[in-house]
């Protein structure tokens, strides 16, 4: 029993130790304490589906960011005046293969299907698509020439299209059944809304800044520790679709700072902490302007 009782009184002494070094030693301390900082993890940040709006989407984070970091004074003015040049768009008239398409804008499917073949598989089955002609008659009327350019979204980030749509589309999923089966495939004309990140403003970013992502509950422990220490730092908002993780921001100007982030992230993997510019620089596939 006397063991017993000893026990909560190492925790207290334990607590006790670590609240001193903690205010004595703030920067030490949390320069320590980040190495031990049990990381969750994050999850898939780019989900595969049928429906675009469902995927992670670079405008949204860079938005979402922008608003968060304004809110906290004008500190981040220099930081959020990149991110507003770090997305570009250009538009392409082009012709464009349907198997080429990876998503929709909308359907009335609540159902989610991690492709458009499988939801094909479900949404077309009914309409006819065993002949040539039926083939045809479904790509027109899903592609109309009274809508042409048919609007399409390409993410050079990603390298996924999604297709604009207006009306539910299921003569494209009767077209879709028809080219997977027979090994066919027809062209629509498209104009195709490029997004490509500046690869100029990405090196700026990551020169002068952290922007970590953990998962919020992670995030908020650390974020306490640098606080603590009285180092320039802040927390800032992914997206809507994952309210669950959150930005750690900071400026690569400060040494000591510099050090925490790096005991955070040694023997890490990404599915614990991303360095999101290194991940936006590693994400390249150019569209093919033909």
């Amino acid at each position: 029993m006397e063991q017993g009782n000893d026990t909560p009184k190492l925790l207290d002494i334990e607590t006790f130790l670590n609240n001193l070094l903690q205010r004595l030693f703030p920067v030490w301390y949390a320069q320590q304490a980040a190495r031990e900082a049990q990381l969750l993890p994050l999850g898939v940040l780019n989900p595969n589906s049928f429906l675009s709006h469902r995927w992670m989407s670079l405008p949204a984070i860079v938005r979402a960011l922008s608003e968060s970091l304004a809110a906290h004074g004008n500190d981040w003015q220099a930081l959020i005046e990149l991110l507003e040049k770090l997305v570009t768009e250009k538009e392409y008239q082009r012709p464009l293969s349907i198997s080429a398409i990876d998503g929709l804008e909308q359907s009335s499917h609540e159902q989610d299907w991690p492709n458009l073949l499988s939801w094909a598989e479900h949404a077309g089955k009914d309409i006819p698509h065993e002949s040539a002609d039926d083939f045809d008659a479904a790509l027109h009327r899903a592609f109309p020439d009274s809508n042409k350019p048919h609007r399409v979204v390409y993410r050079e980030w990603d390298g996924r299209y999604y297709w604009l749509n207006k009306e539910e589309p299921t003569d494209l999923a009767a077209a879709l059944l028809f080219a997977h089966q027979k090994q066919r495939s027809a062209s629509v004309n498209a104009l195709i809304n490029v997004e490509t990140v500046n690869t100029k403003v990405l090196d700026r970013i990551r020169a002068d800044y952290w922007l970590l992502l953990l998962q919020r509950e992670s995030a908020y422990p650390v974020f306490d520790l640098i606080a603590r220490a009285g180092l320039p730092a802040t927390l800032a908002e992914f997206e809507w679709r994952r309210s669950d993780l959150v930005f750690l921001i900071a400026r690569k100007n400060n040494r000591k700072l510099n050090q925490i982030i790096l005991n955070l992230m040694n023997n890490r993997s990404t599915q614990q902490i991303l360095e999101f510019g290194r991940y936006l620089s590693r994400q390249n596939f150019p569209f093919r302007n033909q």
